[in-house]
């Protein structure tokens, strides 16, 4: 089996078990399931992002930081289960006043000065950069017809992101940035964005998925699928910066959760504020 068919094998069977996680929490009208996964995503996600700091000299405090992590992230999941009407924070001032002083504290007593800025800098970064983002999964999904939002978001994002790496492949002649990813080019970052259009449209079209007209279909594909694409090379930015090809081993064919998760941690904040700044839920 090639790299192409283990990918198609394994995003299918990802998928399937994420759908399942879904419709269970339906059943059982909760999010727990919902929840849990994210959750798990973030550990994992923010543990990759630490090594690939890592790797390029920085020395975060792993364990504080999934930690911080962890906290706020479970305490803005558990704000707005209860309280879906309301609008709560992710940023808990007293619990970045502890983690600040906590970070301070353990630099000064069992580190040295050296690299204390970027050290405690690329800890809280971490964070901000994995937990932060992630937690507009949880907000998503306590939308109006939040399941369905959910879907939506992950198979515009992740079908423009195949659409762009097949026919890329094929017909991608001038190169998106060389610098980032030279193996993305202007022609593949096309076909990305038309396949997040047809798949917004699609899914719009059919009655029991339907979230939002077909106009605003179109203009979300355009939107969300565009902010996937950056959300992608943004993730290559920082491999880049640190000299590795995946964030880890963790997945055959796809690298590491946070290699998976890489485009839908700004796609889901764009169609979070898409969704909300055009009164469309």
């Amino acid at each position: 089996m090639n790299t192409l068919q283990t990918r198609i094998l394994l995003g299918v069977v990802m998928f399937a078990l994420f759908f399942g996680v879904l419709c269970l929490d339906l059943i059982f009208h909760t999010d727990i399931g919902f929840g849990c996964l994210a959750v798990l995503a973030g550990i994992i996600g923010l543990h990759e992002f630490y090594n690939i700091a890592g790797k390029n000299g920085f020395s975060p405090f792993r364990l504080s930081g999934i930690g911080a992590g962890v906290w706020l992230f479970v305490l803005y999941w558990l704000s707005i289960s209860k309280s879906p009407d309301t609008d709560p924070q992710f940023f808990k001032q007293e619990v970045f006043l502890v983690l600040i002083f906590w970070l301070l504290l353990v630099q000064t007593f069992t580190r040295s000065t050296k690299d204390a800025i970027k050290n405690i800098s690329v800890t809280i970064f971490g964070i901000l950069y994995v937990f932060f983002l992630l937690s507009y999964a949880v907000a998503l999904r306590h939308l109006p017809n939040g399941v369905c939002i959910i879907i939506m978001v992950l198979l515009v994002s992740k079908f423009g992101d195949i659409g762009g790496y097949l026919l890329g492949r094929k017909y991608g002649k001038h190169k998106l940035s060389k610098v980032i990813s030279p193996n993305k080019t202007v022609e593949g970052a096309c076909f990305a964005i038309l396949f997040s259009v047809l798949i917004a449209v699609i899914f719009n079209l059919i009655p029991q998925t339907k979230v939002i007209s077909l106009p605003w279909s179109i203009l979300f594909g355009l939107i969300v699928g565009f902010s996937a694409m950056l959300g992608d090379l943004a993730e290559s930015l920082l491999k880049r910066d640190a000299n590795v090809k995946d964030s880890s081993q963790l997945v055959p064919a796809f690298g590491g959760v946070l290699d998976i998760i890489d485009c839908l941690l700004v796609s889901m904040p764009v169609a979070y504020y898409f969704l909300g700044f055009f009164k469309l839920v």
